[in-house]
Formats: C-alpha cells, sequence, structure tokens
C-alpha cells in the first residue's frame, strides 16, 4: 500500500520518467504537489465555492415572489364571505418592487370594502422608495458586498497558498542542506576511515608509532558521530517534508527511503524586486475592503433620508385583461411616511463607517511601507548570503589544497598527523560553512517571492 502511495505521489508530480528520476525530488514538483493536494489549500478552494454562494444568495432576494390567501365563513347554509387574493411579487435591481395580483371576492355579508366585480378584479402595479432606498437599500448593497468577499476569497486563497508554500519551501531547502550535510560528513568518515587503515598498516610494519593509531582512531569515531547526528537531522527533515504531501487533501504520503531532494545551489539574486508593491495581493485585499467598506457607508448614508415609499395600483375587472379594454380611471395608490427624529442610530452609525474607511486607510499605507521594508532587507540579505557563500567555497578550496599538501608532508616525513586532522577540519568546517550560507540564499530566493505575494499564483 505504502509503494502504491509513493507510485502516484510521484506520477503525479509528473517525474516519474525513469529510474533516475525516481530517486530525486526537486523544489518545483514538490511545492506544485503541495499547492494541488495540501488540505488548507483545498479549504482555500472551498472558501471560494462557499463565497459563490454566498452571492447566490444575496440574489434570491430579488427573487419573484408568489404569494395568496383566502378566507372564507359558511353558517347556516350561507356564505357568509369568501375572499380569495393571490399574485406574484417581482423585486428589481433599481428598487421598484412590481406585482401583479388578482381577487375574487363574494358572500352574503361581505365587508363593502372587499365587494369587486362578480368575475373577480384584477390589479398590476408598483412600489417604489422616493427616499430612503431610491439610490440603494439593504438587498442591493447585500448583493454588492457579496460579490466582493467573492473577489475576497479568490485574493485570501493566493495569500493562503503562499503562505504554506513559503513554509512548505523552507521544509524542503532545510531537508536539502541536511542532507548534503550529511554527504559531506561521510565524506569526511571516509578519510578518517582511510587514513586509520593507513595507520594500523603502517604501525604493522613498524613505520609508525601506536600513539599515531589512537589519534587517527579518535578522529574515525568523532566523525562517524558527526555522520549518525547528520543522518538524525536529515531523517526528521524528510520526515517534515513527508507532513505536506497529500493525495486531495484526504490521504497522507510518504517518501521511498531511497527518494533524495535535488542538489544544494547557491541562488542568486534575480529581478524579481522590479516588480511594485500593488501587485502584492495583501493589497489587493486591503483595496477589497475599503471597496466594502465604502459600499456599506453610502447605505449608511441612505438611511439618513426620510423614508417615502410610493404605491400605485390599476385595477381592471378580469374580463377587461381578456379583451385587452383596460381603463386606466380605475386605480389605487397610496404613500407611507418614516422618518426618526433626531437620528441619533443613523449618524453614529454612518460615522462608525467612516471610521473604519479611516482606519483601514491608515492599515494600507502602514503594510505596503511593511512590504516595502521587508522586500529591500531580504534583497539585502540576499545578496550578503551569496557574497558569504562564495568566500566559503574560496574558504574551502584554499583549506582542501593545504590539506592535500600537508598529507604529502607527512608521507615524506616532515609533518604530524595532528596537522593533518586540523586542515581536515578547517576543511570540512568551511564546506559545511558553504553548504550553510547556499541554504540561505536558497531560502532568500523563496523569501522574496512571498515577500512579493506571487509563490501562490
Amino acid at each position: 500500500m505504502k509503494k502504491l502511495l509513493i507510485l502516484i505521489f510521484l506520477v503525479s508530480l509528473g517525474i516519474a520518467h525513469s529510474q533516475d528520476t525516481l530517486s530525486v525530488l526537486t523544489q518545483k514538483d514538490f511545492l506544485q504537489h503541495v499547492k494541488e493536494n495540501h488540505p488548507i489549500a483545498l479549504v482555500a478552494t472551498n472558501n471560494i465555492e462557499l463565497a459563490e454562494q454566498t452571492i447566490r444568495m444575496s440574489k434570491g432576494a430579488f427573487d419573484p415572489v408568489l404569494f395568496g390567501g383566502i378566507d372564507q365563513k359558511y353558517y347556516e347554509g350561507k356564505t357568509y364571505y369568501s375572499t380569495i387574493s393571490s399574485g406574484v411579487k417581482i423585486p428589481t435591481r433599481i428598487g421598484v418592487d412590481l406585482k401583479i395580483a388578482g381577487d375574487f371576492n363574494k358572500g352574503d355579508y361581505l365587508n363593502p370594502e372587499n365587494r369587486i366585480p362578480a368575475g373577480g378584479l384584477t390589479y398590476a402595479g408598483f412600489e417604489v422608495p422616493i427616499g430612503r432606498g431610491l439610490f440603494t437599500d439593504e438587498r442591493r448593497t447585500q448583493l454588492k458586498r457579496a460579490q466582493v468577499i467573492y473577489s475576497q476569497s479568490q485574493v485570501e486563497k493566493t495569500l493562503t497558498l503562499n503562505g504554506l508554500l513559503y513554509e512548505a519551501g523552507q521544509v524542503f531547502i532545510y531537508w536539502q542542506e541536511q542532507e548534503a550535510q550529511l554527504i559531506l560528513a561521510i565524506e569526511g568518515a571516509n578519510i578518517a576511515e582511510m587514513r586509520l587503515q593507513q595507520m594500523r598498516t603502517n604501525f604493522q610494519v613498524g613505520e609508525r608509532a601506536a600513539v599515531d593509531t589512537i589519534e587517527a582512531s579518535a578522529q574515525y569515531f568523532n566523525r562517524i558521530l558527526d555522520v549518525e547526528q547528520r543522518k538524525l537531522n536529515a531523517k526528521n527533515a524528510k520526515l517534515s517534508v513527508e507532513n505536506y504531501l497529500w493525495e486531495k487533501g484526504m490521504l497522507p504520503l510518504s517518501l521511498e527511503e531511497s527518494i533524495k531532494p535535488e542538489k544544494l545551489e547557491m541562488e542568486a539574486p534575480i529581478s524579481l524586486l522590479n516588480n511594485t508593491e500593488n501587485q502584492h495581493p495583501m493589497l489587493t485585499w486591503y483595496d477589497l475592503k475599503l471597496k466594502d467598506l465604502v459600499i456599506e457607508r453610502k447605505l449608511k448614508i441612505e438611511m439618513l433620508k426620510p423614508q417615502l415609499t410610493v404605491n400605485y395600483n390599476l385595477l381592471q375587472p378580469a374580463e377587461n385583461l381578456v379583451s385587452t379594454q383596460l381603463s386606466f380611471s380605475n386605480y389605487k395608490w397610496g404613500a407611507t411616511l418614516y422618518m426618526p427624529i433626531l437620528l441619533r442610530k443613523e449618524r453614529s452609525s454612518l460615522q462608525i463607517s467612516n471610521f473604519k474607511i479611516e482606519n483601514t486607510q491608515i492599515e494600507l499605507q502602514q503594510k505596503q511601507r511593511d512590504l516595502r521594508t521587508k522586500q529591500i532587507q531580504n534583497r539585502n540579505e540576499w545578496t550578503t548570503h551569496v557574497n558569504q557563500a562564495q568566500t566559503s567555497l574560496l574558504v574551502a578550496d584554499n583549506y582542501k589544497q593545504l590539506s592535500a599538501a600537508e598529507r604529502s608532508l607527512f608521507d615524506l616525513g616532515e609533518s604530524s598527523l595532528f596537522l593533518i586532522n586540523a586542515r581536515e577540519i578547517s576543511y570540512l568546517s568551511a564546506q559545511s560553512k558553504y553548504l550553510e550560507y547556499a541554504a540561505k540564499t536558497k531560502k532568500s530566493a523563496l523569501t522574496e517571492k512571498f515577500a512579493l505575494g506571487i509563490l501562490g499564483e
């Protein structure tokens, strides 16, 4: 089962082309798999679907509505009254509600107000707000805000993926570094083992003292201890990488023992920083938040107006509708007025919206500066790490030459095992430093993409 999961994972990465590629996992393929399969990424995608349903739900406020009612009374064989009413109400996005309905009333004791022609009475009309609700209302505001929320959910997905891939990328680079450090430690242990064998042979033929064998043995076992520690670090780093591997967010995946990361190499700065900070999705998110607050403020301003609603209904007997003989002299109209005197609730609500907009604008300006500062700081660190890596590589090469020269002198009897070990330790230390700085350059490259917000794209 485990091997099957590994095969599925490798095929999904598109790297199962040959036996050689099966043993190497690249950072690009790893991040792509995380982006497509990690549970957090799938939750971010679901949030977009959720926002789409929010828009659909808001549009439901404009759905036509059927209505109807019946009220009848029968007593001692008489029909006291029977009132039947039904119709359809159609809200529109311009604030006007249309209505088409019909009444069918009869009875011996029918309320005079409800008396209509025997064939029934139909009416068609509208209801329009003249004051509050003319330019916007809660229904239209809710739909506009739902559309903004949908756009925000897309940006939030990008931000979520940006953070997720940044964390996953750092874990992968750490794995690369530990695997490289392990290879270096094994190299040092192999050198120490060969020297120990040489010292033992020379001791047996009487060319070296016993103390040289003891010193070579101590150096060998010290390096074996270092190898064991590096193995532990690499193994735990690989487990951390596996923690990001999933199949469709449901099935955790593991890596075969033979799979290794691609070779760790220094990465030099590129021209990504030339992009403007306005492209960062976090700033886009703040722009959308401001847009949402402005929409909310428009509704709060609308609430300051008096609520004056006018309705008009054209009345027609049912037979007139069939013959198209419409009479515009029969109608019914009305108006309602509602106006709080002090408007304290409305005025305070508007002021709160104004403060929210002001605070968001301040946060946006601060976020712009923070992002730009982090980008420049990271670029400075990146350049420094490249210089340090290059210097460490040069130092390591120098110590490697010194170590080789010291071994030649040792073979001629003009040096000591202590000096050889010192040269080798310096070489291994410098090479280890190079790997450390090379990993930092990789992390700086990853950090720059994260600071620009383009990892999740």
